[in-house]
């Protein structure tokens, strides 16, 4: 999402804090629909950071779903999260939890900073109901993953200050790139933490390029960790692959 640029129907006032009488009631309305897309789908998207870039904004806007993002507080978005994370936590925590090499839950946003700065990768800093750090356009490599250069990588911290969620979109993908984002992103998942919870689609790219909107996925689901890698084509926007990590511990009572 562009912070300078809402869309439609997003602007200030119109998902007002819990609480708050109409604005509350409007922003009830937007947690309920978004919710019911993103669940329907079938995706992760319950993570912030997805429902910012391009292939994010497309989903919800073809399924007419307002960004429920912009205007919105940090306990807003915690309750749309929750909201989305909820249905998709296993009952076991995880062996480990790989998110290139940060730590969810640990991780504060100067030491983010210090890491993409570090590898000399050009961040925006976002707040859009959580803190966000926003990266376009840097060697995949920087981040030790293999394949094309990344487009977007999202760095979101929850209300305690800590990373929440990392995500990483490639999209604009020839055939074999997008073939090779797919093949590491999914083997370093199952070298951490074997097979996959659940899989979806195929994902290759001649499969995916045969059908409108196609996707393949894998998720894992702990009980205090939520990762995806997912493969797609999107008009306008070809061949992609987003790679997903998240923390799902349930927030403090």
């Amino acid at each position: 999402m562009n912070a300078a640029r809402p869309m439609p129907g997003t602007g200030p006032g119109l998902p007002g804090p819990r609480g708050s009488g109409a604005g509350a009631s409007r922003w009830a309305r937007h947690r309920r629909k978004a919710v019911a897309a993103l669940v329907g789908t079938g995706a992760l998207l319950a993570a912030v950071g997805w429902m910012h870039t391009p292939s994010g904004l497309k989903a919800l806007a073809a399924l007419g779903v307002a960004c429920p993002v912009f205007g919105a507080t940090s306990a807003q978005v915690s309750d749309l999260r929750e909201m989305g994370l909820g249905p998709l936590r296993g009952a076991t925590p995880a062996p480990a939890r790989p998110a290139l090499g940060l730590a969810l839950d640990r991780t504060t946003e100067p030491q983010a900073r210090a890491w993409v700065q570090a590898r000399g990768i050009a961040c925006d800093a976002i707040t859009q109901g959580y803190r966000h750090l926003r990266c376009r356009g840097f060697d995949a490599a920087t981040v030790g993953v293999a394949g094309p250069p990344v487009s977007e990588m999202w760095l979101s911290f929850g209300p305690q200050g800590t990373l929440v969620a990392v995500d990483l979109y490639r999209r604009g993908l020839a055939p074999a790139d997008e073939a090779l984002a797919w093949r590491d992103a999914t083997a370093r998942l199952q070298a951490a933490l074997g097979p996959p919870t659940s899989a979806y689609g195929n994902a290759a790219p001649q499969a995916l390029q045969a059908q409108t909107l196609a996707a393949a996925g894998v998720q894992y689901r702990y009980a205090d960790y939520i990762a995806s890698v997912t493969a797609s084509e999107i008009p306008r926007s070809g061949l992609a692959v987003r790679e997903q990590y998240l923390s799902a511990r349930a927030p403090r009572s």
